[in-house]
């Protein structure tokens, strides 16, 4: 949108923003209808903490229906210091905690955790990745989880860069509350065509969104005068009626509050609009 002329709503996602336990009350305040939260943050409260938090997402008109990372990131899989059964039960916790919260996905972005070594015994590190992706799955199901791969780029893994790579590993994982999503930075970064957007509609069940041209890791949220033309992804978006969440992942932020409120204006002018509702 080079005039960034105001559009008529003609899109109507729910609106997310990423943000941590302290962030709540601010991120409804703006008029989010959703908040997406990290797991290591839920897993480091004790019982008295996470009990203030369910009260405190109880107490405001948003939801976290999506939780980042279900491990903590610096872990890898294929090495050998890491052990399948303490994760099981670190697994076990976290969905439990997940499901009083009231989550539905899980965002497995864990780009390092999951990818494979260059050298040594490449097919056996495979393995014990499919088997850990199996075991997350079958924890995740039990409490309505659905766990979704993230696509990324070579800078962050070597293991599913596109939405067509993650649904074949998916096929190999084999487990039935699995799919994919979208990352915009990613999605730009890869220069994946838009046609890949209506051609996997079923499978989008999520989306992240910040302003691609920074340098990774910083993220910024997006503006209409950021340099960056977010017209032909928003366009996909509509093509396939896109209902699910559109969360704005950003980690840098000039003016917190005011950051919340350009971010929904640069949804507004797009011709997109939340649609502040609660579940439940």
């Amino acid at each position: 949108m080079n005039n960034h002329e105001k559009r008529g709503c003609h899109l109507h996602p729910r609106l997310s923003f990423f943000g941590f336990s302290k962030d709540i009350e601010a991120i409804a305040s703006a008029g989010y209808d959703c908040i997406e939260m990290h797991m290591h943050e839920i897993m480091g409260m004790d019982q008295d903490a996470f009990s203030t938090l369910k009260l405190k997402l109880a107490d405001c008109p948003i939801v976290c229906e999506v939780l980042d990372n279900p491990i903590p990131l610096d872990k890898v899989i294929a090495d050998e210091s890491f052990d399948l059964d303490f994760y099981r039960a670190y697994l076990e916790k976290g969905a439990e905690r997940a499901a009083q919260l009231g989550v539905k996905f899980y965002v497995f972005g864990n780009g390092r955790t999951r990818s494979l070594p260059v050298e040594g015994d490449i097919q056996a590190a495979k393995e014990k990745n499919l088997t850990f992706m199996r075991m997350l799955a079958e924890i995740a199901a039990k409490r309505s989880i659905t766990v979704l791969i993230e696509p990324l780029a070579p800078r962050v893994s070597n293991v599913v860069q596109s939405i067509p790579e993650a649904l074949d590993y998916i096929a190999e994982i084999g487990k039935p509350n699995m799919d994919t999503f979208l990352d915009y930075r990613w999605f730009v970064d890869r220069q994946h065509p838009y046609s890949m957007i209506e051609e996997f509609a079923d499978h989008i069940r999520h989306v992240h969104i910040d302003n691609p041209l920074t340098p990774f890791p910083q993220r910024v949220i997006p503006k209409v005068d950021d340099g960056n033309d977010y017209t032909p992804f928003f366009d996909a978006l509509q093509k396939i009626d896109y209902q699910g969440i559109i969360s704005i992942e950003a980690n840098t932020f000039t003016d917190f509050t005011q950051d919340l409120r350009d971010g929904l204006k640069f949804f507004e002018v797009y011709g997109i609009c939340g649609k502040l509702e609660k579940s439940g």
